[in-house]
Parts: structure tokens; C-alpha cells; sequence
């Protein structure tokens, strides 16, 4: 990706009012959902750009949607409406397959299907949360905040689940599901938010699953109130859960309404009711503000390789933008697929011993460190540099920072990508 070649690549104009959610599958099909009452549909067609499909729009909200979501597997579209309805549409012909209704009927804010696509959660008005399991049933209505919740999000295992409310409060719950970590000592993620002070913040986020030994102080886990302050935020922590701010960056000149990472983590974007999208690195550096809007800008989608974002605004337009530079309404972006998106196509698991534990993305560059556990060698040099020499798996004092290759795993991990390359070879 280049940044600084950052141009327009299609405008959309299809929508006849504001444009409040976005969603890619892939590199080549995109979701944008309208206060107009409508889903649309895109298709990349070389030659022509973002074309809509046949069966598109979709009809069926009796008001505004206000969040579209493809399932994992691409089989299935999500859209949620100020009706009090989910709809789930069959992306293979347009058709409705089912409607799950919000408890209550409350206006619906957000909706989302966890990664490992065993649940799909609607958030509303009222400060509840629903979830169904996939033969979609209900199986929880929780009140969660007292405000309305615009935002739920999962981390990328599915593990956690994150929703923030109108308040400006921002919650973290541990997903009970069939693949408890039971042999996991500490997950750290890496969560960025934004609000109406204009700022984004990045957290990191520390879970240490029950089965921990709680009578060995970690600093992952404060136990003092004071601690628990970061910035104008106040961080209040569970036994198995806490969030550090570790950095505040002041963003836009008006309330964020968006932000989101490329899928692999290392570019963040973000957009704002001052009619701008804004691209950042790792360390918060702005490296390009994109003015195309007229209005205020709602949502922003990244396609699978980072080549391409969409943003959508009240302008009623979803401009799309080609981050590369070299891009054109001829170029086949349907074959720019990275491994990992082969892989999630296929539902291959990456085995866990092949992912770093601080980034938890497949390994290129496995080392050890005194420790004894094994880590991608960037991420954990970058620990190094943030922290004084502590483990980022027990929080214990290291006595040297010193790494050595794990060359054993590093062709594991070699022959591993073969293998499922030679598999997923076929994919389209």
C-alpha cells in the first residue's frame, strides 16, 4: 500500500439518502446498507468497476438499516434496521432465509456475526444486547449499558466481545464457548476506539482465562483503583480482564464516527463528521487525510488485502478509494487474495503453536525468549521497547531480552504454508 498515491477509484450514487453502514467480503463484493431502507449489493466486474447485482437492492426493512455484516463464510448477508429486525439474506439470490427480532423491539444500532460464525449479536436502543446461536435461536438478551449501543465488536478469536454505548462507556465480556482456552496463560489484543472528543484511543487489551493461578501477582491484572486510570478514561478491571490506554492520538476536528485496522493490523483508518477519512501507522502517525465528501462521513470498509476502502456519508455517495496507486476500473482485484483469506474461505485452522501470541497472525520469524514461549521476532522486540524486560505471557521480570531462533517451528511453519497453499491453490 501506498499512501501518499491514494486516489478515487468509483463513486457510488445508487442510495437516495445517508449511507450508514459498509462491509467487504473478499476483495470483490461489497455490502452498504442506507437510512433509505436498503441493502445494495456490489460486485467487481473488470471493466466496470463495483457493478450492483441483479437481485439487488434488497427490500424488506420498514425503516433505515443501520448495520450490514457478511457471515464469515460469505453465504449469508446481516442487515439490521430502526424496525427491531435483523434480516438475513442468502447473498446467492437475494432471498430472505430468515428475520430474527430484537427483544423488545427496540431500535436495532449494530449487528455482527463472531468470527468462528457460531453466533450473530444485535445491540439497541435500550442498552440490550441479543444473542443467537447458529440455528438461530435466541440464547441470551442481556442489558448491558444504560445508554443506546452504536458499537459491538468481536476479537478476531472470538473470545471477547466489546460493545460501547452513547455515554461514551466501552464494556469487554469473555465469549463462554466450546473452545475455552484452557491452555492459554494471557491473550493480549490490541483494540482501537473513537468518540465525540474527537480522539482515538489504542488499548490494549489483557485476558487471562480462569484456569490462571491467582496467587501470582500480575501487573496484566491492577488490583489498585489508581491503577486503573489511563488518560480521561477510567479502566475498571475483572480477575481475568483489563484495558491499558497506551495511546491517545487527537484525530479529527469533529466527532470520529468510525473507526477500523486492515486486516492484518498494521494500518488503522479512520473517518469523521468533518467530512474527512484519515490513514494512520502503527506509531499514529497520519499518513494521508482523503477529502472527497460533502457531508458528514459514517462507516468505512477495508477489503481483504488492503487495496481498497469504501467510506460512506450522508451525502448519500459511498466513494471507493484505491490505496495502492495503481489501480483502475480494469485491474482483476478478484485475484489479489492473501493466504489467510484462502484459508478462511476453505475454514482451515491455522494450528495455535504456528500464531504469535501478541499478534495472534501466523508466524514468519518464530524466536524464543527467556520465557520459554515462542513469538513472531518483530512483535516481541517492539514489546521489549514498550515495556521493561517482562514477559508478555506471566508479566515476570526477564533478566535478559536476548531472542534465539526457533528454527524447528519456523519450518513447520514453512512446510505448513505449502501445503495449504497447494490446497487452497484452486480458489478463486
Amino acid at each position: 500500500m501506498c499512501a501518499s498515491k491514494t486516489t478515487i477509484l468509483q463513486k457510488l450514487t445508487a442510495h437516495t439518502s445517508d449511507v450508514t453502514s459498509l462491509d467487504f467480503y473478499g476483495n470483490a463484493l461489497l455490502a452498504t446498507g442506507s437510512s433509505d431502507k436498503t441493502v445494495r449489493l456490489w460486485r467487481w466486474l473488470v471493466g466496470s468497476g463495483f457493478r450492483e447485482e441483479p437481485y439487488s437492492p434488497l427490500l424488506g426493512h420498514r425503516y433505515g438499516v443501520t448495520s450490514v455484516r457478511v457471515s464469515p463464510k460469505g453465504a449469508v448477508l446481516a442487515s439490521a434496521s430502526v424496525d427491531g429486525t435483523v434480516i438475513l439474506w442468502n447473498l446467492s439470490n437475494g432471498e430472505i432465509s430468515n428475520v430474527l427480532n430484537q427483544e423488545g423491539g427496540e431500535a436495532i444500532r449494530a449487528c455482527i456475526f463472531s468470527p468462528n460464525g457460531s453466533t450473530i449479536v444485535s445491540s439497541d436502543d435500550n442498552g440490550s444486547v441479543c444473542i443467537w446461536g447458529q440455528d438461530k435461536l435466541l440464547k441470551s438478551h442481556v442489558k448491558v449499558h444504560d445508554e443506546a449501543v452504536h458499537t459491538i465488536a468481536f476479537s478476531s478469536d472470538s473470545d471477547i466481545l466489546l460493545t460501547a454505548c452513547t455515554l461514551g462507556n466501552v464494556r469487554l465480556y469473555a465469549v463462554e464457548n466450546d473452545f475455552a482456552a484452557a491452555d492459554k496463560c494471557s491473550l493480549i489484543y490490541t483494540v482501537a476506539t473513537c468518540g465525540t472528543d474527537h480522539y482515538i484511543k489504542i488499548w490494549r487489551i489483557f485476558f487471562m482465562p480462569n484456569n490462571i493461578d491467582r496467587s501470582r501477582r500480575s501487573r496484566l491484572i491492577p488490583t489498585s483503583p489508581q491503577e486503573h486510570f489511563a488518560g480521561q478514561s477510567t479502566i475498571y478491571s475483572t480477575e481475568v480482564m483489563n484495558a491499558s490506554c497506551v495511546q491517545t492520538i487527537s484525530a479529527h476536528g469533529s466527532s470520529v464516527t468510525c473507526v477500523r485496522f486492515n486486516p492484518t493490523g498494521t494500518l488503522l483508518f479512520s473517518c469523521s463528521l468533518d467530512k474527512t477519512i484519515k490513514l494512520w501507522n502503527q506509531q499514529g502517525t497520519c499518513l494521508k487525510t482523503l477529502s472527497e465528501h460533502s457531508r458528514y462521513v459514517n462507516c468505512l470498509a477495508i477489503n481483504s488485502d488492503s487495496s481498497v476502502i469504501a467510506s460512506g456519508s450522508n451525502d448519500r455517495t459511498v466513494v471507493v478509494w484505491d490505496l495502492t496507486g495503481g489501480l483502475s476500473l480494469q485491474s482483476h482485484i478478484t485475484g489479489i487474495r492473501s493466504l489467510l483469506f484462502s484459508l478462511a474461505v476453505k475454514s482451515v485452522d491455522i494450528p495455535q503453536e504456528f500464531t504469535c501470541p501478541i499478534t495472534h497472525e501466523l508466524m514468519k520469524d518464530p524466536v524464543y525468549a527467556e520465557d520459554g514461549f515462542t513469538y513472531e521476532r518483530s512483535a516481541i522486540r517492539e514489546w521489549f521497547t514498550r515495556e521493561k524486560a517482562v514477559s508478555p505471557m506471566t508479566n515476570l521480570e526477564l533478566t535478559t531480552d536476548e531472542l534465539v531462533e526457533n528454527g524447528k517451528l519456523k519450518q513447520q511453519i514453512e512446510n505448513y504454508m505449502r501445503s495449504t497453499d497447494a490446497d487452497v491453490g484452486g480458489v478463486n
